[in-house]
């Protein structure tokens, strides 16, 4: 089973950073889909609902862009 999530990544600025965050999380066999809005800074995740939110926070904010989870109305 697979559960989704939002993150507010405010230093993701340009089509580069869009590329970093996509290939990075992407290559994590946890996650079955990344979609990135440049516009919004917010960055859909798809993962195993085995893995933590915490591990998708850990790895953004490793390659540089630390996030915050958006909270679901």
């Amino acid at each position: 089973m697979s559960k989704e999530d939002t993150f507010i990544v405010e230093d993701m600025h340009c089509n580069a950073c869009v590329n970093t965050i996509t290939k990075t999380l992407t290559n994590n066999e946890n996650i079955t889909d990344v979609n990135c809005n440049l516009d919004s800074k917010e960055v859909t995740v798809t993962y195993d609902d085995q893995f933590d939110v915490e591990e998708v926070l850990s790895a953004l904010d490793t390659i540089g862009f630390p996030a915050t989870i958006k909270k679901k109305p």
